[in-house]
């Protein structure tokens, strides 16, 4: 099929026709015709000459520029003007193809490729310079992204869609995408190998083990690091097969992995409180030991998951009200299992004029936090549910006995205030895309003050749950053996808090004598950390308060400077009057006033980066201690990754391949952004009542 012009979009180029000659009789007439010099110039590849031929008209955007002067031929005002066209410009040329001052030239075959078999062939339009290679590292990037099968490449629908935007590229079968994708995930592990082998620092890991659609245990490792740009990173180091939940099968898979990516100071290691996991850690510390790799003898190598430990405290304190949850999650499911039903609900909603975009989300059983969120929605339509109990006579008959009373809203009423600051703390808590050990201590022990409260409730079901919480909570956070310093050390290595805050908290939690015992052991643990660290800083780079300056008169000579002298002679001026002087570099760190901590926007990443060089050895412990996880959730969220590429539909996949494509897609997502794969209830229902307020919701006219 001939090549029509408006299939293109482009006004077709011709070349400059020959000019007529006039009729003559005359000897001239007779003459060979003049040849008419070819046009050179890379602007007419975007122009067309006009009828007039004083100026040409732009092929993208119709103006006509000047082609003429009076002194002859000129292009640099159409070469200018493809500089600033916008419709050219956003086809994706870059300006160096119009550049007729560097030489280059683009021809006329360039902006047209041919597509189509045989007859059908066609011409279309080239903007971008085409690249197979690129081409297909972006699809083996989008698979792997995306989660999408390998067979996705197959799909009719994506060929096509392929098709218009590039007819040049040629689709791969799904095995070249396999072995491609398991070539991206061999580069990007090589160069994040080569990558570790060269840092310095420590990392923090946290681990945990998902059984899969297959009935595999697999093990996850993430990795969590601040580099020298005080720049926070997560990445999943392993995703492999193990063939037991053990706690030595998951202490010599940690050591291989380790060894393998040439991992040498591991500062802490985050797990469940699983009996199993104590075992594994207490496996990785003896390996690290004998490597030299345990930084401070590992007393502070186990911390344990502060996600799980608030799950197991709310399931204990909601033990007495759990049949009255039970109903209200009857009546949810019983509105969500049919459209019908939904529909129903939804005119009580509009009877009562509630807002019909109220999601009703149905929980999880064996997860309290997505408990929270279903007795928060339901009580918000408390009212449609009693509306719908008096229309609906299925809705009685199928419920019976189990219909929600008025006692069991009572009791969801009192309890989701007290449900929404657990649900708060974990959501903060379990963040791996920020720092979180800062906060911990703050967090848990208001959960602790908040049970308290709890304990003076006027509901005595309120005040039964206390008591069960605080005893779980004492298990865990109220037996000082059990608990891992740094969350107090990380807490005064916040420059909003420091050790006076962290003094103030003690007391407003334990007794006195609780409260002293407590605060020396903090005290120990952070000198001791600093004794370590100190260690690590070259004596020159020290701060002269870091050194013994009891400099006397006989010293004078030593000193060679009388400066120096006067000094020492002003400080012990001021010790005896009392004005003692911070001796070391963590007492001025502690002495200094603190920042702001009602700043929102504080980023305390940033003010160590800043601020560091004023206390070298400090921001060696605040880059080891910040980064330390006290949650597993890090690598608790691979497993729903883990989940959707193993699914029932791709169960065939094998470890390696899992592996493959669960790391790289860690590795080359953005740092600072989470994976969302799926629209949560909240973002459809937001998007169905825009439609629905645009009338949008109707039959699809296709114009002729």
């Amino acid at each position: 099929m001939a090549h029509k012009e408006k299939s293109s979009g482009f006004k077709k180029t011709t070349e400059n026709p020959k000019p007529a000659l006039p009729k003559d009789t005359s000897k001239a007439a007779n003459q060979p015709k003049p040849k008419v010099q070819k046009r050179k110039s890379v602007a007419w590849v975007h122009f067309s000459e006009t009828n007039g031929k004083l100026k040409a008209e732009c092929n993208y955007c119709s103006a006509l520029i000047s082609c003429r002067t009076d002194a002859g031929s000129t292009t640099s005002a159409m070469l200018n003007h493809m500089k600033r066209c916008k419709q050219y410009l956003n086809l994706g040329l870059n300006e160096e193809d119009v550049d007729e001052s560097q030489g280059r030239r683009v021809k006329q075959s360039t902006l047209f490729h041919r597509s189509g078999t045989g007859k059908d062939k066609e011409g279309v339009p080239s903007f971008l310079t085409f690249n197979k290679e690129d081409s297909l590292r972006a699809l083996f990037r989008m698979i792997i992204k995306d989660e999408l099968p390998f067979r996705f490449v197959e799909r009719e629908g994506f060929i096509e869609f392929c098709m218009v935007l590039q007819p040049r590229f040629q689709m791969p079968s799904r095995r070249t995408v396999t072995r491609g994708c398991l070539a991206m995930f061999e580069g990007e592990r090589e160069q994040l190998r080569t990558w570790f082998k060269k840092f310095s620092g420590s990392v923090s890991l946290t681990t945990d083990t998902w059984t899969s659609c297959q009935n595999l245990t697999y093990m996850c490792l993430t990795a969590h690091f601040i580099d020298s740009e005080w720049n926070l990173h997560k990445k999943i180091i392993n995703f492999c097969q193990v063939s037991s939940h053990s706690g030595e099968m998951m202490g010599r898979t940690m050591e291989k992995c380790l060894l393998f990516w040439g991992i040498d100071k591991v500062f802490t290691i985050t797990v469940d409180n699983a009996s199993s996991n104590d075992l594994g850690v207490r496996y990785m510390r003896k390996s690290l030991q004998s490597r030299g790799g345990c930084m401070l003898n590992g007393e502070f190598l186990h911390m344990r998951c502060g996600a799980h430990i608030l799950g197991l405290i709310v399931k204990d304190g909601l033990k007495d009200v759990e049949a009255a949850i039970t109903r209200i999650r009857l009546a949810v499911r019983y509105i969500r299992s049919s459209p019908n039903r939904l529909v129903k609900f939804k005119e009580c909603l509009e009877q009562l004029k509630l807002p019909t975009n109220c999601g009703v989300c149905l929980d999880v059983e064996t997860r309290w936090n997505s408990t929270y969120l279903m007795l928060d929605s339901a009580l918000k339509v408390r009212k449609a549910f009693d509306l719908l109990e008096v229309k609906d006579r299925a809705y009685r008959v199928e419920m019976a006995d189990d219909l929600p009373s008025d006692t069991d809203w009572s009791y969801a009423e009192g309890l989701v205030p007290f449900l929404e600051s657990f649900y708060e703390t974990t959501v903060k808590i379990s963040g791996s895309l920020y720092i979180t050990s800062n906060v911990y201590m703050k967090e848990i022990f208001g959960l602790s003050l908040l049970i308290m409260k709890m304990g003076m409730d006027e509901s005595r079901s309120i005040r039964e749950m206390s008591v069960r919480m605080r005893e779980k909570y004492d298990k865990y956070w109220g037996n000082f053996d059990n608990m891992n310093m740094l969350i107090f050390v990380a807490t005064v290595l916040d420059p909003r808090y420091k050790m006076q805050w962290v003094k103030w908290l003690i007391d407003e939690i334990y007794s006195a004598q609780d409260a002293s015992d407590l605060l020396s052991k903090v005290r120990a643990a952070l000198d001791k950390m600093f004794d370590y660290y100190k260690t690590m800083v070259p004596e020159s780079t020290v701060s002269s308060s870091e050194r013994n300056d009891n400099v006397g008169e006989d010293d004078v000579q030593k000193i060679g400077k009388i400066g120096s002298w006067m000094s020492s002679m002003y400080k012990k001026h001021k010790e005896s009057k009392g004005y003692a002087q911070p001796e070391t570099e963590l007492e001025r760190y502690l002495l200094d006033d603190c920042e702001n901590d009602e700043d929102q926007s504080f980023d305390i990443l940033y003010w160590w980066k800043t601020t560091g060089s004023k206390y070298k050895i400090i921001s060696l412990m605040a880059k080891d201690i910040l980064v330390v996880p006290v949650s597993t959730v890090a690598s608790e969220s691979a497993f729903s990754a883990g989940g959707r590429v193993l699914d029932s539909f791709r169960s065939s996949l094998t470890p390696t391949m899992v592996e493959a494509l669960i790391c790289t897609q860690d590795w080359i997502r953005r740092d600072n952004q989470p994976l969302v794969v799926e629209e949560t209830m909240a973002d459809i229902l937001e998007f169905e009542s825009e439609m629905e307020a645009e009338n949008t919701f109707g039959p699809m006219v296709v114009d002729d």
